[in-house]
């Protein structure tokens, strides 16, 4: 099981994505959100995924237009789901992720 929390402080929220591997090699997703718009973006998504939807941007759930019509463009839920299924499938080293603590994107120069 591998959890990562997106906050994101533009809209004062943060969501808790858990990602689990399946014996069938599938991942269970449970999202977490006091946000309306993830939560129907996760209600969009459904609770379980494949390997292919977070390893290939084309026919990926995670990014398929109609499963984002609820997120504007700028939320980072759906970049969430993939850092959380890269950790959980090793794809992401544990130990590194633990070291760095979290990525960001900040707003400079405005």
């Amino acid at each position: 099981m591998a959890t990562v929390l997106v906050k994101m402080n533009f809209c004062d929220f943060t969501h808790r994505i858990t990602v689990t591997q399946r014996d069938d090699g599938d991942l269970d997703v449970h999202i977490v959100s006091p946000c309306e718009h993830v939560r129907d973006y996760a209600k969009n998504l459904g609770k379980v995924i494949t390997i292919a939807d977070v390893t290939d941007l084309n026919g990926s759930r995670v990014f398929d237009p109609e499963v984002l019509k609820p997120l504007t463009l700028t939320c980072l839920t759906p970049k969430g789901v993939i850092d959380a299924a890269w950790l959980e499938l090793g794809m992401l080293s544990a130990s590194r992720a633990k070291e760095v603590g979290h990525n960001e994107i900040s707003y400079e120069e405005l």
